[in-house]
């Protein structure tokens, strides 16, 4: 559980560093170099959090 929350809150300051950018469309920002979103990052977070309850 405790996992779950930290990747949560990973997830929410990442969001919320996107806004402060500019960031309104995810999409549009996933395309373009320079992103705020760490989006290859997160995947290893996340993937390395894979199966742990």
């Amino acid at each position: 559980m405790e996992a779950k929350i930290a990747d949560l809150t990973v997830l929410a300051d990442t969001l919320r560093a996107a806004l402060s950018a500019g960031c309104d469309d995810l999409a549009t920002c996933a395309g373009t170099s320079d992103c705020a979103i760490p989006f290859t990052g997160l995947a290893r977070s996340a993937g390395s959090q894979a199966g742990q309850v």
